[in-house]
């Protein structure tokens, strides 16, 4: 399979997709219920800076094994959706998804063989998606911490883009007494992005998704990415 089509889809937004549950409604977000609603502990607030840092640096490196052991269990999970997705849904299902939920699924199906797609653990599976550039280092690389707040068991971080201030915050959870970066918002404003994309555009959503494939897939590689693969 072409290494650029990895390099398009990340361009597209794939890079941070939205989750789709795989019974076709929204996974009702879990909330960790604050502790306070006062500004953690220096102790914390070190933490949480820490476990940005080792994710970034995951990211950077392509260990896509410390990355998938720095997310909350949520964020694997849509690891996991989108192999559902994959292994059972046709294409006139899968066009009712997200585009990003649709272009991730087509990463998937072609990129990793069948067999494997069956296979792999939600680790397996984001490392994949790390050493192959879905989720891109280019998008962390220019960020550094700013501001820190600690309430309870959830970590916020104000991200700072080539050391200026910019709107862009992390989350993280305390989980198992260690602090994991949530994804999730992440990968929701990759997809507004995307219908931003769509709307400046003057185009159809299903035309966006099949401009992204044809520009790096050949008309038959594209036909039998939209079959499940399960």
């Amino acid at each position: 399979m072409p290494e650029r089509f990895v390099g398009r889809l990340a361009t597209a937004g794939v890079l941070c997709v939205a989750l789709v549950a795989c019974s076709g409604e929204e996974r009702a977000e879990p909330t960790p219920t604050p502790q306070s609603t006062v500004s953690g502990s220096a102790a914390d607030k070190a933490a949480v800076a820490q476990a940005f840092s080792s994710y970034r640096q995951a990211l950077l490196a392509k260990d896509g094994k410390m990355v998938a052991a720095s997310l909350t269990a949520e964020s694997l999970e849509y690891f996991a959706a989108i192999r559902k997705l994959a292994l059972t849904a046709p294409e006139t299902y899968l066009r009712r998804a997200r585009m990003s939920d649709q272009l991730a699924v087509i990463f998937l199906r072609t990129t990793v063989p069948n067999e494997s797609i069956r296979s792999w653990s939600t680790t397996q599976l984001a490392t994949h998606a790390v050493r192959r550039g879905q989720l891109d280092a280019a998008a962390v690389e220019r960020l550094s911490a700013g501001t820190i707040e600690v309430s309870g068991d959830i970590g916020t971080i104000s991200m700072k883009l080539d050391g200026k201030e910019s709107p862009l915050s992390f989350t993280f959870y305390r989980e198992g007494g260690r602090w994991k970066f949530r994804l999730i918002p992440l990968l929701e404003a990759a997809e507004s992005a995307l219908r931003a994309r769509v709307q400046e555009q003057h185009i159809t959503e299903r035309r966006m998704v099949d401009e992204s494939l044809a520009a790096t897939l050949s008309p038959e590689d594209i036909r039998a990415a939209w079959l499940p693969v399960g």
